[in-house]
């Protein structure tokens, strides 16, 4: 998983490169902290680093993602319209599942990618440097808090275009 993970980030980059610089750079105009964040998600700033329409996924967009996540950070029960894969490059995070299913490959075993553990409802797991996470975002609904320092979360993100990116369910727990 942890190398499906960096092949979807990889492939991101490649696609983008091949698009032309013009692709490239309006892209990275684009990238503009998220502003007003709704209180169902609070201390989370994200970043699109890079945004492809992917020829083999018509109506799709992939996106390459870095989420700064503040100390204190907590994110309400949520879904997103699409596929996502994820890993954590600094900090500690508790990523929560309420319903459907996640698979969390650890930084420890990447080498043995059959080691990947599948994250179930009312699941939580402790995400550390180097762990990633893949789910289909329509069907997981998820959770994220951070009891720690600063981290950040590199992710890509395949979805319907003119799709509402994030639904939120309730409100995040104290």
């Amino acid at each position: 998983m942890r190398r499906f993970a960096v092949s979807v980030a990889l492939v991101c980059l490649v696609g983008l490169a091949l698009a032309g610089s013009r692709l490239l750079s309006g892209a990275a105009q684009e990238a503009t902290p998220t502003v007003g964040a709704p209180a169902s998600s609070v201390g989370l700033t994200s970043v699109v680093l890079a945004r492809i329409p992917p020829a083999t996924a018509p109506g799709q967009e992939l996106q390459l993602v870095r989420v700064e996540v503040a100390p204190g950070a907590a994110v309400a029960g949520h879904t997103h319209p699409g596929t996502i894969a994820l890993c954590l490059e600094s900090g500690s995070v508790v990523f929560g599942v309420t319903a459907g299913t996640a698979t969390m490959t650890r930084a420890a075993t990447a080498a043995t990618p059959e080691a990947a553990e599948q994250l179930g409802a009312n699941a939580e797991a402790v995400l550390q440097p180097g762990d990633c996470l893949t789910f289909d975002a329509t069907q997981t609904v998820h959770t994220l808090h951070n009891h720690g320092g600063p981290a950040v979360i590199w992710q890509a993100h395949l979805y319907a275009v003119g799709e509402r990116p994030t639904t939120f369910l309730g409100t995040p727990a104290p």
